[in-house]
């Protein structure tokens, strides 16, 4: 049974190399990219790895490198190495396989900070993850104190909204007898009105001059005629 080991694919050259040195193998100890000091340093570091017969290596993406057994089979990954700046930005790297058993790492720090615009990274750049981006600064505000409290303009007055004028609501008075309108008409805030007919025993309400239901000022007077 074949086991997938991930390995992270670091630089291989020393401090003060030159970028054309060999390549410095995977097992040799050389698991680490130099810090890099400025522009003038390489973008380019690589490193050799032992295959057997049975092996090869394929790219996978420009991050990835994997190396196959005869097959398809995969038997380990290399990944590029992280790199940030003195200020903990990151640093793009690439991972490119540049041979039958040899990989390239490129550490691209000259054109500078990507997710800052180009803006130049801060020396040195070491292996290791970062940030993407930039600072904010973003200031904050405690209480105001007395002095800036005496210069603070006053909020304009909240305009206010006169109440609404009382109304009433004018009720269906017909088939009522007088009282019983007389009644209905204070709790609808009305009042009874001229009345015409003739009041006797049993009179009630055939007619209304306001129409039910209209909405009045509220103390309207609401007149009726009688009948039987």
């Amino acid at each position: 049974m074949l086991l997938a080991i991930s390995v992270v694919a670091i630089a291989c050259l020393l401090p003060g190399a030159a970028a054309a040195d060999p390549c410095r193998s995977l097992n040799d100890g050389g698991m680490i990219f130099p810090d890099i000091q400025g522009p003038e340093d390489p973008e380019e570091y690589c490193f050799e790895v032992i295959l057997s017969e049975e092996q090869e290596l394929v790219q996978i993406d420009d991050r990835t490198v994997q190396v196959m057994l005869t097959g398809g089979h995969p038997s380990f990954t290399i990944t590029a190495k992280e790199a940030s700046d003195a200020d903990g930005a990151t640093v793009p790297t690439t991972l490119a396989k540049t041979g039958r058993n040899e990989v390239t790492l490129t550490v691209h720090h000259r054109e500078g900070n990507p997710a800052m615009g180009g803006v130049p990274f801060d020396y040195p750049v070491v292996g290791g993850p970062g940030w993407e981006g930039g600072f904010i600064s973003e200031e904050i505000k405690g209480p105001l104190d007395e002095s800036e409290l005496k210069v603070q303009p006053l909020p304009p007055p909240a305009e206010e909204v006169p109440p609404a004028a009382p109304t009433c609501e004018v009720p269906d008075l017909v088939d009522r007898t007088l009282n019983s309108a007389r009644r209905a008409l204070h709790r609808a805030g009305c009042r009874l009105g001229s009345v015409h007919g003739h009041r006797h025993p049993g009179a009630r309400i055939v007619k209304q001059y306001r129409p039910a239901y209209t909405v009045r000022p509220a103390g309207a007077a609401v007149g009726v005629k009688l009948g039987r």
